[in-house]
């Protein structure tokens, strides 16, 4: 059995949390609250060249394909046969939510329950419409799925419990998320009336990120983090980024930088690219999404430190692991799968049409560090559910009763 992300990395304080807005194409970034970059540096102990055995041993963990975890008791999916599910995603043309949609789609029509992705752009107005005529058909279950913020859909989530439809929120709330029974059986950020969550590993990545650079920095290096204070993870993350570079790696330094949603496709460069002059030490820059990842690229070129500074990011996005295998300064990425995600948020919606509890494993979706020793493993090129596992789907279809 796979041991526990939060175990593996130790015991972290809680933190709130709320929707990733990198999760809409940049077209829709435009949208998101303009600020201005601004950066403060941050640094741990004297002891040079120390490295902690948990971070080195936790990269090792995480470099490996990890063991399937159980998301609880077995559940009798074949009785579920003409239920149905209602699906609203963050946004229906973004690559994330398809990906995750489409693995959801697969078991639901392997388990012959009727399955309805609600078709939206992002806009908050649209998921009250969508919640609205899910409510409507009087559908089993409801999932909000990857990002879709249940804070804005209070009321509607309400009259579906009243009239008695269940609601899954997947990939909104971090894995730090505790359950609590005085709320619906979730965090103190959730919304009353939600049944199920699947957590996303947000400030899990970023600790990955900040032990990888102390393990191959040999416990001395300089950073630059590139936040987005306005994607509702960000504050999280960099709090965990501190935290964990500063036990990881006490001599290690760290500066960040913010730069909004908005302005990733004109100020990321640049703000790297300045970074860097200012700072001429820095070996490595940690975009926290690699969305932003050629922009980062793109901002080391032009600063003329092609080959010694690297970019070290998160989600997995097949574009830019390719970038690491054609040797583009891009040399980590932590992914996580996406069919993990879906099977997970499918999984809940069984088990609540079932009349069973809701699966309470925090740290359900695949995690991986990519680094270039085992970038390869994720196709060449890379595709976006390939290595993490050879028979995700079939494990979850033996849990399921489908094998």
């Amino acid at each position: 059995m796979k041991k526990q992300i939060l175990s593996a990395l130790g015991v972290r304080p809680r933190r709130r949390l709320a929707v990733v807005a990198l999760l809409l194409p940049l077209a829709l970034a435009a949208c998101s609250s303009p600020g201005d970059s601004s950066s403060s540096a941050t640094s741990g102990g004297s002891a040079k060249g120390e490295v902690s055995q948990a971070a080195t041993d936790t990269v090792e963990q995480f470099k490996a394909v990890t063991d399937f975890v159980s998301p609880g008791p077995a559940v009798d999916v074949g009785s579920l046969a003409g239920k149905s599910v209602f699906v609203i995603p963050l946004l229906t043309t973004n690559d994330y939510n398809i990906q995750i949609n489409a693995a959801m789609e697969r078991v639901a029509k392997l388990a012959n329950v009727d399955f309805e992705v609600y078709t939206n752009e992002g806009q908050p107005n649209q998921w009250v419409a969508g919640m609205n005529q899910a409510i409507a058909k009087g559908v089993d279950v409801i999932i909000l799925s990857g990002g879709t913020d249940p804070r804005a859909l209070e009321p509607q989530i309400q009259e579906a419990r009243d009239q008695g439809i269940k609601v899954v929120v997947s990939m909104f709330w971090d894995t730090s998320a505790q359950f609590a029974p005085e709320c619906s059986g979730l965090s103190v950020d959730c919304v009353d009336g939600v049944d199920a969550i699947v957590a996303a590993p947000y400030q899990t990545a970023t600790r990955l990120n900040a032990d990888w650079i102390a393990v191959d920095s040999g416990g001395a290096a300089k950073i630059l983090v590139v936040t987005s204070n306005d994607a509702g993870p960000s504050p999280g993350q960099e709090a965990a980024f501190k935290d964990e570079i500063a036990t990881a790696c006490p001599a290690c330094e760290a500066t960040f930088a913010n730069v909004p949603i908005s302005k990733w496709t004109t100020s990321v460069q640049s703000t790297v690219q300045s970074e860097l002059v200012r700072n001429p030490d820095i070996k490595y820059v940690v975009p926290l999404y690699d969305n932003m990842a050629s922009y980062a690229v793109a901002g080391i070129t032009a600063a003329g430190k092609q080959g010694q500074v690297q970019v070290v990011t998160f989600n997995g996005t097949p574009a830019v692991l390719k970038m690491m295998q054609d040797g583009d300064i891009v040399t980590m990425d932590v992914g996580e799968s996406l069919e993990g995600a879906g099977f997970a948020a499918m999984d809940n919606a069984f088990r609540l049409m079932s009349g069973m509890d809701p699966s309470q494993v925090m740290d359900i979706v695949p995690v991986r560090i990519f680094d270039t020793s085992n970038v390869d493993e994720a196709g060449t090129p890379p595709e976006v559910n390939k290595g993490y596992g050879n028979d995700l789907e079939g494990e979850y279809l033996a849990v399921w009763g489908l094998g």
